[in-house]
């Protein structure tokens, strides 16, 4: 019997989902509502429906992402960004785990102004989601870094505009399609969870890409395979449509669960998978026996005031708290940035951002401004390395609040503990989709219910030891079974520290003793 495509499939089928734009302006303009049906295809255009407080799904308002393709924001665009920040997002703003912008409490109503807004300066929300190549990873400081491997910004650029002028050939995948291009030198990126990643190396004085596929987070977590080829530069381009064709032939439309590209490849073998690319591209990539050396995770970072390779120049990294930028924010980022000259900023896949373009002669000046509002360029472990997801505010899949939650759990780290100087990455997930990356931190928190006194109460699965150093030496957190109160998760890690301070189990810091400690 005939395999019965899902649901989401049959409408995809239907219909190119890109035409629910013509639907957006028909609400918006003549007020003829937007069929039921075609909620989901909002995601096409970055829109998710909110959940109210009491976790019913209110139609009236939504998340929506907005496309960066290179992962900035030059002054006119930061400008924009604060005018729909503050006018049409109710002020919340939050920075994502793969460098977009995300507005909260926007109205169909409202979108033909957003969109004339965004285009006005060159941005677009146009497949920020939905089931084709998502925006492109790369490193926040390409072209800028002095100590970069090499600049992949025209690369990037040119992959996002092949598909965005090939729209109808791949704006209907079996799922979201993620893909990473690096030539930063601290592997920034996080290549090891991507459905397909290319990495700058350097052998000699030649620059090459060691090509990784079928990584991913979410509830089918695995750390991507090499495919034991290195690709060349101007291969780039060629491999990551390849891989995007043969995906969009072959992936399950069937279970959306078993739709990514690491379960392509898990069913087909790495073997058939890399020879499926050589056969796409016509010619064969040079076999890459070895991994290249891979920075650990704990030394992939942008923050404090660096130089520029461009003279006179120099980039300051800073830290938000958790990703959630207020929007009257953005335009005090905007009124820093003229006042300096600055260029712009850049977001980075930790849900932090950098400042670029800034004179030497003023950079402290402007680093000092920008911390004087709340944003650390020498900032301290519990806020550099922390990070949430959505949560319950506003995801319908959100067990607990998690941005709020947080934003004080942070606070209260770096409170107890101001001077603890050692790497610690902790994540809050309001489910198990885990959109915060708990599966790599040293602590996940995932969130899920317990019960006290007969009561079920908002608490958090303990995920301890996540690690990413390549392909080989990344791990993925292990559960341990333990599930906090919510109330009780910030008493438990400052125990979890002063337990570590007084005997540490005879490991060299912080994070070997996540891995060794017995929680119960």
């Amino acid at each position: 019997m005939e395999k019965e495509l899902s649901k989401l499939e049959q409408l995809k089928a239907s219909r190119n989902p890109l035409r629910v734009i013509d639907d957006i302006y028909k609400e918006a303009n003549e007020g003829i509502a937007l069929s039921e049906d075609y909620i989901g295809l909002l995601k096409w255009y970055g829109m998710y429906p909110h959940i109210n407080s009491e976790n019913k799904e209110d139609k009236k308002y939504f998340m929506k992402r907005i496309k960066l393709v290179d992962a900035s924001l030059n002054l006119e665009q930061l400008k924009v960004m604060a005018k729909i920040g503050k006018e049409y997002a109710q002020g919340l703003v939050d920075f994502t785990t793969r460098e977009n912008v995300q507005f909260h409490f926007i109205q169909i109503k409202d979108l033909p102004t957003i969109f004339e807004l965004l285009k006005s300066v060159g941005l677009t929300s146009r497949m920020a989601s939905g089931d084709g190549p998502r925006p492109i990873v790369t490193c926040p400081v390409s072209g800028v870094d002095a100590n970069e491997i090499f600049d992949v910004t025209k690369i990037v650029k040119e992959i996002d505009t092949y598909f965005d002028t090939h729209e109808d050939e791949f704006c209907n995948f079996p799922r979201k399609y993620k893909i990473s291009v690096s030539g930063c030198a601290c592997h920034c990126c996080g290549h090891e969870i991507q459905d397909i990643a290319f990495t700058a190396f350097k052998r000699g004085e030649e620059v090459l890409f060691d090509l990784t596929l079928a990584g991913g987070l979410a509830k089918s977590k695995q750390i991507a395979y090499r495919a034991n080829r290195y690709v060349k530069q101007e291969q780039i381009k060629d491999v990551a449509i390849a891989v995007a064709e043969i995906f969009r032939d072959n992936g399950n439309r069937y279970n959306r669960n078993k739709a990514r590209v690491r379960h392509l490849v898990n069913e087909w073998g790495l073997e058939k998978f890399v020879n499926a690319i050589e056969e796409k591209l016509g010619y064969k990539l040079e076999e890459g026996l070895e991994e290249p050396e891979i920075t650990p995770i704990e030394n992939r970072n942008h923050f404090g005031i660096n130089k520029s390779k461009i003279e006179g120049e120099s980039f300051v990294g800073f830290a938000t708290i958790a990703g959630r930028v207020p929007g009257e924010d953005f335009e005090k980022f905007a009124e820093i940035i003229q006042k300096y000259d600055a260029k712009g900023i850049r977001l980075t896949t930790r849900q932090n951002f950098i400042v670029y373009g800034v004179k030497d002669d003023v950079v402290e000046e402007l680093a000092n401004e920008f911390e004087s509002i709340g944003y650390a360029y020498k900032p301290n472990t519990f806020r550099a390395r922390t990070q949430s997801c959505t949560g319950r505010e506003f995801c319908k899949f959100g067990i607990t609040e998690t941005k709020t939650y947080a934003n004080k759990l942070i606070k209260h780290l770096e409170t107890k503990f101001p001077d603890f100087k050692e790497y610690v990455m902790i994540s809050v997930s309001g489910c198990g989709n885990a959109c915060s990356h708990p599966q790599v931190a040293d602590i996940g928190l995932v969130g899920c219910k317990t019960r006290v006194d007969g009561e079920r109460v908002d608490a958090y699965d303990i995920q301890l030891g996540g690690h990413l150093q390549g392909t080989q030496k990344s791990k993925i957190a292990i559960s341990t079974k333990v599930k906090i109160p919510a109330t009780e998760v910030p008493s438990f890690l400052e125990k979890l520290i002063n337990d570590y301070e007084s005997d540490s189990l005879g490991t060299a810091n912080f994070k070997e003793y996540l891995t060794k400690v017995e929680i119960s």
